[in-house]
């Protein structure tokens, strides 16, 4: 992911409505964190 696909996806993250439950997950999954990675830290599990 470069930074350009990066920049658009917090700018599309930036437009939804602000859900603090949500937020993290979203932020992390712009950033290209793995799919497994955020299911995993939805269900506390630790690294």
């Amino acid at each position: 992911m470069n930074a350009v696909e990066i920049e658009a996806k917090i700018s599309d993250l930036a437009l939804q409505p602000f859900d603090p439950a949500e937020f993290p997950y979203a932020f992390l999954e712009a950033f290209g964190n793995k799919t497994t990675t955020i299911k995993k830290l939805r269900s506390g599990a630790s690294f």
